[in-house]
């Protein structure tokens, strides 16, 4: 293939058409029927497309993900990661279909990431059309990357045990490969009190609400700008009526960290922050996904593809950021370079949008990176 983009770009219709067929199929995180229906549907998208049969991977929590294994010149397997479901509710898409204007592909996770679903699957198309497939692949669409990954994790984990690299078909805001990823989780802190009467009897009482203020100047103290720690107390929920002392109360908390040891520091001290309010105790609950570090290995891997595609025509930066992808998992067992997918912006917003001219580039890279690096 002499020009491997403008292949690619005289195959741009039939990319924004089966786009705009997955996007319309709408499958919300939290929606199972949704979820497994849009898991059916990729499916026979696969088989239409590849001619293989995906492998259905059953979950009881989530909807079903998908794994399929083509056969390359080399036995060493590569991962490649993509997931399916958004963070936007059933029925958004009759109030924001699909749509172009001005360059730009619009519709609920067209950015996070569904065209980097379809541009994954016209890579692969042309490598097995042309038997230019180096080494074998395994393909993993998940359903749950956007609340932390619970069921697809263990499958993540063990393929990237097994794989020479790690690529993950994530958007980019301006192009950029990811070579490093925050940790990223959330920590939740429950307040259990004791119920009274707040004008007869309040000293019988334990305020679970005033306990979880005192911690918050605390919380705040938890942050390490240094150390690359964020740690925001986002929602704060408790008592039942204004003439209750408060018996619960509890606050959810995001946190970001680039150092893994960091979140078992924060962990630590929210369990170990003394109680003002006597009568009142506390939970800790957290679920975290680890940072995705960059290695030796990785920032080998990143300037090979880098040179790759100048060699093509295609300029590639990198970059560092605080958002997670399942990505994070693997980077402990092999390198992983993030940001494959479309181009574009405004994740997770009704403003989300993808530039449609970057879809054949993109596309073309996954493509010669299969091909060409072993």
């Amino acid at each position: 293939m002499d020009n491997v983009i403008e292949y690619f770009e005289k195959q741009k219709d039939d990319i924004i058409s089966d786009l705009k067929s997955i996007i319309e199929i709408e499958s919300p995180s939290t929606d199972k029927e949704s979820l497994d229906a849009f898991a059916s549907f990729m499916k026979g998208y696969i088989k239409q497309q590849l001619g293989l049969d995906a492998e259905l991977l059953d979950s009881p929590d989530a909807g079903k993900g998908l794994r399929l294994r083509i056969k390359g010149k080399l036995e060493k397997q590569v991962l490649l990661l993509c997931h399916y479901d958004t963070v936007f509710s059933k029925g958004t898409i009759k109030n924001r279909p699909f749509r172009i204007a001005d360059g730009k592909a619009y519709g609920p996770g067209v950015f996070d990431m569904k065209t980097g679903i379809v541009q994954t699957i016209y890579a692969l198309k042309a490598l097995i059309k042309n038997n230019e497939l180096l080494h074998t692949v395994v393909l993993l669409i998940t359903s749950d990357e956007e609340i932390e990954s619970k069921s697809s994790k263990d499958n993540i984990i063990g393929e990237a045990k097994k794989s020479l690299y790690t690529l993950v078909m994530e958007p980019s805001l301006n192009g950029a490969l990811k070579t490093e990823r925050s940790g990223v989780g959330t920590i939740t802190v429950k307040v259990y009190g004791k119920a009274s009467h707040a004008g007869l009897d309040p000293e019988s009482g334990a305020n679970a609400i005033y306990e979880l203020a005192y911690m918050i100047p605390e919380i705040i103290k938890l942050n390490d700008k240094n150390m690359g720690t964020s740690l925001n107390l986002d929602v704060i929920s408790g008592g039942d009526r204004s003439n209750v002392i408060p018996d619960f109360c509890q606050g959810i908390m995001d946190i970001r960290y680039r150092i893994p040891e960091e979140s078992d520091r924060v962990i630590r001290e929210l369990k170990d922050m003394p109680v003002k309010i006597q009568g009142t105790k506390r939970e800790i609950e957290y679920t975290l996904r680890p940072p995705m570090i960059k290695t030796a290995e990785s920032e080998e891997l990143y300037e090979r593809i880098k040179k790759l595609g100048a060699e093509n025509g295609i300029n590639i930066s990198q970059a560092s950021v605080a958002g997670g992808s399942d990505g994070n998992f693997c980077s402990y067992y092999c390198p992983v370079i993030d940001g494959l997918g479309a181009v574009g912006d405004g994740a997770h917003s009704e403003n989300e949008y993808v530039f449609i001219d970057k879809i054949p580039e993109r596309t073309a890279l996954l493509y010669l990176i299969l091909k060409n690096i072993n």
